[in-house]
């Protein structure tokens, strides 16, 4: 398996990962509440595994995105409006990340998250709103995902309205809009090593 082809099928998996666990995480939550309307946790087992999922799902993105646009991806060579909105989301999924561990931690410790963490939330989720234009455009230049550079600007729209939104069902679903765009551009990342490997073995 070439190297390219290799870091194709890491950044597409992990960008699948991410969505499929962010949106699990968030569904769960839905389905089976947790926590009282202060924040209170009244089933820590059931909190740390949501909060697991989550951070497990930021750290995946992270992953996706150190690889999404990287030397041989299919993505292609991002220019540097493209370079930039990655380094932008890159910092807001790191903030993601935070968030998860930080409002896992406090909670194990004081029964409920620490107000400040989802101030990680907000700006990690906006910093993905920010980064949805430069990041897709830099996609579309590159050429090398054809009409799939779309799916960062959908899911931009996606963190915009959970940003927006102050009830639900809306902030969610923004949410859920955000990460099936990831699942998106993994599954085409994917697409494109299943590619390159049959063109391999024919070859």
């Amino acid at each position: 398996m070439s190297e390219s082809t290799a870091t194709d099928r890491r950044t597409g998996a992990a960008a699948v990962a991410a969505g499929v666990l962010l949106s699990a995480s968030v569904a769960a939550e839905l389905v089976w509440t947790v926590q009282r309307p202060d924040g209170t946790v009244t089933n820590l087992a059931g909190f740390a595994l949501y909060l697991t999922a989550w951070t497990a799902g930021a750290v995946a993105l992270v992953v996706a995105l150190l690889g999404l646009g990287g030397t041989g991806s299919a993505a292609g060579p991002l220019p540097r409006s493209g370079r930039i909105g990655r380094g932008i989301a890159l910092t807001g999924a790191v903030l993601l990340v935070g968030f998860g561990a930080v409002g896992l931690v406090t909670a194990l410790v004081g029964g409920a998250p620490a107000e400040w963490s989802f101030l990680l939330f907000a700006v990690g989720l906006l910093l993905m709103l920010v980064a949805a234009v430069p990041l897709a455009l830099g996609l579309r230049r590159a050429g090398g995902l054809g009409g799939w550079w779309i799916a960062v600007l959908v899911g931009g729209a996606g963190a915009l309205v959970a940003l927006g939104a102050a009830v639900d069902p809306w902030h969610d679903l923004g949410l859920f809009v955000l990460f099936a765009a990831w699942i998106a551009v993994g599954l085409r990342l994917l697409r494109a090593a299943a590619d390159r490997r049959e063109f391999a073995a024919a070859a």
